[in-house]
């Protein structure tokens, strides 16, 4: 067994309140397969940065956590601020303590995004998520499986000063008095779900703990689609001037995929990387079966004019 013992830790107050019924959920299992069998080991692929929450934030925080890990998914060392997830969560919960539901901070990174670390409210759009679901499988073999699928996930507990005292967390026992705390989960061993706290490296191993088989989240949440920086919510302008055509890499491609994007042609969450390979040129033959224009995938006199036509 792991163990790391530090100093008698106060937890900052509770902060996870768990979310309301809402028929308008996702569940999980409805929108994406599980695999029947998954490695017995899933060490987190990425280094976060452990951050340290002011109050009873951990919802934004844990929510910033899980965001960072998708940017870096996507090769993006970025990481967000968690108080402005939370303060944003408080705008729009419609609850009057302290706290907030771990639903509406997956909708705050859904419709508004989240703000990077020593950024402003101008980058705040380009980090949004695309869609997200409820796990409904809250086992321990389930939160594995969807941790190996969805990377990190946003989940809630119940705890107790005395129970999270070490890296290895226990349930609060009788007597104890128990609090709600949102973390990220970000791996697993075959004993343990390994989680990233909000507590900073003073906490745990070095901010990371590992949750036993017999305690279980009381909520969790996976971002089913993260969207990329380059997702454009405005209608691009741009005029095409030159002929385009598979192999090519330039940043008139970049355009065009952002046009295509911004149709629904070319897929949302591959960014605008500037080549035209073949995700590309399939993109461009949907675009020209759309418009009737011959499906050659070549970006020539016929295919630009409609472009033009429609972004100049």
């Amino acid at each position: 067994m792991i163990w790391f013992w530090r100093k008698k830790f106060i937890p900052p107050p509770s902060g996870a309140i768990p979310s309301p019924p809402d028929s308008r959920d996702i569940p999980l299992s409805t929108v994406q397969a599980i695999p029947v069998s998954i490695p017995e080991e899933c060490p987190p692929p990425f280094q976060l940065r452990v951050l340290e929450q002011v109050g009873p934030s951990c919802v934004g925080f844990s929510c910033a956590s899980v965001k960072a890990e998708k940017e870096r998914r996507e090769r993006n060392l970025i990481d967000f601020d968690g108080k402005w997830i939370y303060d944003r969560c408080k705008e729009i919960d419609d609850y009057p303590g302290d706290g907030t539901y771990l639903r509406i901070g997956m909708k705050v990174l859904k419709n508004k995004g989240a703000k990077p670390l020593g950024g402003t409210e101008v980058e705040v759009s380009r980090y949004r998520i695309g869609a997200y679901a409820k796990v409904d499988e809250i086992t321990f073999e389930g939160l594995k499986k969807t941790i190996y699928v969805n990377g990190a996930i946003l989940a809630g507990f119940h705890g107790s000063n005395e129970g999270w005292q070490n890296a290895c967390i226990r349930p609060p026992k009788a007597g104890e008095k128990v609090w709600g705390h949102a973390v990220a989960l970000i791996g697993y061993n075959k004993d343990y779900l390994i989680g990233l706290n909000s507590w900073g490296t003073d906490w745990g191993d070095n901010g990371l703990f590992y949750v036993p088989k017999d305690y279980l989240p009381f909520e969790a949440w996976a971002v089913l689609t993260d969207l990329p920086s380059d997702f454009e919510l405005n209608k691009p302008v741009h005029t095409f001037k030159k002929n385009l055509y598979y192999g090519m890499k330039n940043e008139e491609v970049v355009w065009l995929q952002k046009c295509l994007k911004y149709l629904n042609c070319f897929p949302t969450i591959i960014e605008a990387t500037g080549y035209f390979g073949i995700i590309t040129l399939r993109s461009v033959q949907t675009f020209q079966s759309t418009y009737k224009i011959p499906s050659t995938g070549f970006v020539g006199p016929l295919t630009r004019a409609k472009l033009n036509e429609i972004f100049s």
